[in-house]
């Protein structure tokens, strides 16, 4: 869990449900072939929050819309 400052207080009470944390996007945009910013959507719509379950929640949502909605290199013979 990342320690929070005040600046990042302060940005969580103005910008509460906007603020989504970087360190998510790196966990999925290399597993999945899709842009950065498809991950960056995903995760802005369920995991912009500092509540951890939610967070995971959220997680679980993306992990299971990317996992469903994308071809792997590999697998393209499947479709």
């Amino acid at each position: 869990m990342l320690e929070l400052d005040n600046l990042d207080h302060k940005a969580i009470e103005s910008l509460d449900g906007y603020l989504v944390r970087k360190d998510l996007v790196r966990t999925f945009s290399r597993q999945f072939p899709v842009p950065t910013y498809v991950v960056e959507f995903l995760l802005g719509r369920y995991c912009a929050s500092v509540d951890q379950d939610e967070i995971d929640e959220g997680l679980d949502i993306v992990q299971r819309q990317l996992s469903t909605r994308t071809v792997r290199a590999g697998e393209e013979e499947l479709f």
